[in-house]
C-alpha cells in the first residue's frame, strides 16, 4: 500500500472541489428534474470513460483493433459492480420499494467509498503516475464522476441515511460483490485462464505491505464504517424518538406488549 504522492494529492483536490461545487450548483437550483438530468449523464459518462480507452485504441491503432482487458467485460472490482448500479439507481429514482430503496441506498455507500479508495490508491497512477497516460487518466475521473453522481444521489434526497437502511443496503451489496467475484473466479479457472483474483477474494489487495486487509476484514469494516456514521447523522440530525435506538427500544416495548 503507497500513500499517493502529490500530483495524486492535487488531482484529488481539484476534482474534489469540482465535484463539491457541481452537487452544491444542483442544491441551490432545487430543480429535481436537472437533477435526474445530471445523475443520468454522469451515470453514463462514467461508463464511456471506462470504456474510452477501447474506441482511443482503435482510433489510433492504425490497423482499426484494440485489446480488450479483462476489466472490461467482466465485473472484475467493487467500482465496476458500483457505477452499473448508479446507472440503474437513475431509472429507480421515483421508486421507494424495498429493492430499488436498497440499490439506491448502496449505490450510494459503495459508490462513494468505493469510488474515494479506488482513487486514493489507484493501481492504475502507481503503475504509472502519469496523467497524460489515457488508461490512468480514465480510471482517475471515471472515479471521480461516479462518486460524484454517488453524493447526489443523497444530496438530491434519492437516499437517506439510517442505521438500519444503511447496514441493510450495504450487507446486501457486500454479497452481491462476493457473488460477481465467485463468478468470474470461477469462470476463469473454467476455462483455464489465469487467477481473476476478482474481488480480491483470492489474493489481498495489498498482499505485502497489508495482508490483515482480506475480504471477511473489509466487510467488518465497511458495516461497522456505515454504522457508525449513520449513528451520528441520526445524532445530530434527527429527534430523539427516531434515532436508531429509540426504535429498537420501541419495537422491543411492542413485542413485550
Amino acid at each position: 500500500m503507497v500513500a499517493p504522492d502529490s500530483t495524486l494529492l492535487l488531482y484529488m483536490l481539484y476534482s474534489g472541489v469540482c465535484g463539491a461545487a457541481f452537487i452544491l450548483v444542483l442544491r441551490g437550483v432545487c430543480w429535481e428534474a436537472l437533477n435526474k438530468v445530471a445523475l443520468r449523464a454522469l451515470a453514463l459518462v462514467t461508463i464511456f470513460i471506462h470504456y474510452s480507452p477501447l474506441y482511443l485504441e482503435f482510433l489510433t491503432s492504425g490497423t482499426g483493433t484494440a485489446t480488450v482487458s479483462s476489466y472490461m467485460l467482466f465485473l472484475m472490482y467493487p467500482c465496476h459492480v458500483c457505477m452499473w448500479l448508479l446507472l440503474i439507481s437513475t431509472f429507480l429514482l421515483d421508486r421507494e420499494d424495498p429493492i430499488s430503496r436498497t440499490i439506491k441506498d448502496f449505490t450510494f455507500w459503495g459508490g462513494t467509498f468505493c469510488g474515494a479508495i479506488g482513487t486514493i490508491f489507484n493501481f492504475d497512477f502507481r503503475d504509472t503516475p502519469n496523467l497524460s497516460d489515457p488508461i490512468v487518466l480514465k480510471g482517475l475521473l471515471s472515479h471521480t464522476t461516479m462518486v460524484t453522481g454517488c453524493i447526489l444521489l443523497f444530496s438530491a434526497g434519492y437516499v437517506k441515511i439510517r442505521v438500519g437502511r444503511g447496514l441493510r443496503a450495504v450487507s446486501a451489496g457486500l454479497l452481491l460483490f462476493g457473488l460477481c467475484g465467485y463468478t468470474v473466479n470461477t469462470l476463469f479457472a473454467r476455462y483455464g485462464l489465469p487467477a481473476a483474483n476478482a474481488m480480491y477474494l483470492q489474493e489481498t489487495p495489498f498482499p505485502e505491505q497489508a495482508p490483515w486487509i482480506t475480504v471477511p476484514n473489509i466487510a467488518v469494516i465497511a458495516l461497522t464504517t456505515v454504522f457508525v456514521l449513520s449513528a451520528l447523522w441520526e445524532q445530530i440530525f434527527l429527534p430523539k424518538e427516531k434515532r436508531w435506538y429509540a426504535r429498537i427500544a420501541k419495537f422491543l416495548r411492542s413485542r413485550k406488549a
